[in-house]
């Protein structure tokens, strides 16, 4: 029997019906391919997540280290120096750095806290490596340039890191793949209302009160005072012996802020801990407010403000009647032998001597530029804060003097808006200029405990003085918050000082010194000399009757040596209508800074930014 003979296969409707050895391997094959295709899939998506997750926390750390250094390069615009001495020397020369063998650094150090400690980047491992450079330029963004911002103002950090991989390999031969990241940061100018600023980078109590003190705020940005130290303990201070004190109130700002329900006090140093915020009997920041800290510097508004050119000799002061160019002083309307209706008239210009205004005078000063480089020598001193500045010694050295029983007003009030028809240049105020010889005898501002009296104690007699009206503290618009006007008053008694309202030392805001606004707010009232660091010429404002000073009060040195000092018993109608800027504040005595600052008085100012 053959059993080689093919079989007839069974027929259904015409179809043949033969089953074949290599049937359904294809749907194998298939089977495999997809599932091979499936898993590839995955090991890749596998892949991909972990180096996205890796690529977001690597920008992360990149943006943090970038951040840090720019606000190091801020510091250093200041003057004060941070972020390690490798961080320093690159900024300087503009040369890049390797986090690899400068992991002092301040970027450096950002980068490592984020999980990036640069090691350096090893070939087949798992390692990382992060690189901070200085661009000449970044796209998009306007140089401030290197009077505000020194000669490198923009940092690049970049950031790689090399990540394990697996279904990848089979694809590239390789066990790793490098995420590559960049941050660019920078300084850049914006326009801001300043608060009150206290400069001093390291001072150990920059901000002080040593005594029963207080600061109290109304209106202003949402942020009032801002001290720049970086001292860790101490930077503000309300006693000498420690940060806080429960025996007063030193820092009032309930009624701070563009609602008048509450402003910060901000501190880039201490005190922290325990110490911060203070007690609520030390600190009152109201609904709104609160203690900052730490708190970014914020730059010297002024810094790119040139000094005034050395003018031409002033005239000599003159005498004239009540009611001449302003004269407010009545005398002594029952014994006018006493006192007589009369002002000495003081018109702007060089001062090679100290103005010192003799007792039981007023004095009126006719808008401009007071350049003074004359001193006279005082036994009275101010004195800078504990740990921060040398102590003077002997007597103090002063080139504007408001003794006893002086009255200081401006002349022609009525007129103080105009820009025309005004005595002096016009400008609608003054500007005093407190400099020296140049060979370190400078001079600064005293006013006495009892300035701004009206009594004359030389003839016995009690002058009669006009009340200033607040409606001519502004140049173009009412004051933002009104000033109380003592009882028995129809205006403010006692000394004005009202700074320009044009020109370059006018209104101080970005929108009229670029041109594109018109002058509405009180300039520069007191410049003190850059170079002056002498402890023995620094300003010092005691009080005991009226004073308003309308303008911006600006005591700064180049070296950080420069201190403004308030002491004895000023009462609640001292006001300053603008701002202080200074090195170093210390308050005495039972001393009140009564302020009220303007939230709509924007100035050009540089800060740290992320820019890509």
């Amino acid at each position: 029997m053959d059993n080689t003979k093919p079989r007839t296969p069974a027929v259904a409707n015409g179809f043949s019906l033969r089953i074949t050895k290599d049937c359904g391997q294809v749907v194998m094959f298939v089977m495999i391919g997809m599932a091979a295709f499936l898993l590839g899939f995955m090991g890749l998506g596998v892949d991909m997540t972990n180096l996205w997750l890796h690529r977001q926390a690597a920008q992360s750390a990149a943006d943090a280290a970038c951040v840090a250094g720019a606000m190091d390069m801020l510091s250093s615009a200041q003057g004060a120096p941070m972020g390690g001495s490798d961080f320093q020397s690159a900024l300087q020369a503009g040369t890049a750095l390797d986090c690899a063998s400068a992991s002092g650094a301040a970027p450096c150090q950002y980068a490592a806290m984020n999980g990036y400690s640069s090691p350096g980047l090893t070939a087949g491992q798992e390692s990382n490596d992060v690189t901070v450079s200085f661009p000449a330029s970044v796209s998009g963004v306007t140089d401030p340039g290197a009077a505000v911002a020194g000669p490198h103002p923009f940092i690049r950090v970049d950031l790689v890191d090399r990540v394990r991989v697996y279904f990848s390999s089979l694809l590239t031969a390789s066990h790793t793949l490098d995420v590559r990241t960049a941050a660019k940061c920078g300084l850049v100018t914006s326009s801001q209302p300043i608060p009150i600023v206290v400069l001093n980078p390291t001072c150990t109590h920059a901000f002080e009160d040593n005594g029963s003190a207080k600061v109290k705020i109304i209106g202003g940005p949402t942020r009032s005072i801002q001290v720049n130290s970086s001292d860790p303990t101490c930077a503000a201070a309300t006693k000498q012996s420690g940060c806080t004190s429960t025996s007063n109130l030193a820092i009032d700002l309930s009624q701070g802020g563009p609602n008048l329900t509450g402003s910060d006090f901000g501190v880039f140093g201490g005190p922290t801990g325990s110490a911060a915020p203070p007690s609520p009997s030390v600190f009152n920041g109201g609904s709104t407010g609160q203690w900052l800290s730490p708190a970014s510097p914020v730059p010297d508004p002024f810094k790119t403000l040139p000094a005034p050119a050395v003018p031409s000799a002033a005239p000599a002061p003159k005498t004239v009647p009540y009611g001449t160019d302003g004269c407010p002083d009545q005398g002594d309307v029952a014994h006018p032998s006493k006192a007589p209706a009369q002002c000495t008239e003081y018109s702007p210009g060089l001062y090679t001597g100290a103005i010192q205004i003799a007792t039981g005078t007023t004095a009126i000063f006719q808008p401009g530029v007071y350049y003074i480089t004359g001193t006279v020598s005082v036994g009275t001193l101010a004195a800078p804060g504990n740990g921060c500045l040398a102590a003077p010694s002997g007597q103090g050295r002063y080139g504007l003097v408001i003794g006893s029983n002086v009255v200081v007003r401006p002349t022609n009030p009525n007129a103080a808006k105009t820009t025309t028809g005004v005595a002096g240049d016009g400008s609608g105020g003054t500007m005093f200029y407190l400099s020296g010889t140049g060979t370190g005898a400078y001079g600064s501002v005293l006013v006495y405990q009892s300035a701004g009296q009206y009594g004359d104690p030389s003839g016995g007699g009690t002058r009669t003085i006009d009340d200033f009206s607040t409606s001519l503290l502004t140049c173009g618009a009412t004051p933002d918050v009104p000033i109380p006007i003592p009882s028995g008053h129809t205006g403010l008694p006692g000394n004005i000082f009202l700074a320009p309202c044009t020109g370059t030392y006018g209104d101080q805001s970005t929108a009229y010194q670029s041109g594109t606004g018109t002058a509405q707010y009180r300039g520069m009232l007191f410049f003190q000399d850059r170079n002056n660091g002498d402890p023995n010429a620094q300003p010092k404002m005691q009080g005991g009757a009226a004073i308003l000073l309308g303008g911006d009060l600006y005591f700064h040195s180049t070296g950080y040596k420069a201190f403004f000092n308030l002491q004895g018993t000023p009462g609640s109608s001292t006001y300053v209508y603008g701002n202080i800027i200074t090195d170093e504040l210390v308050l005495g005595g039972t001393a009140e800074i009564d302020m009220q600052l303007n939230n709509n008085q924007m100035v050009t100012s540089v800060k740290a930014a992320l820019l890509q």
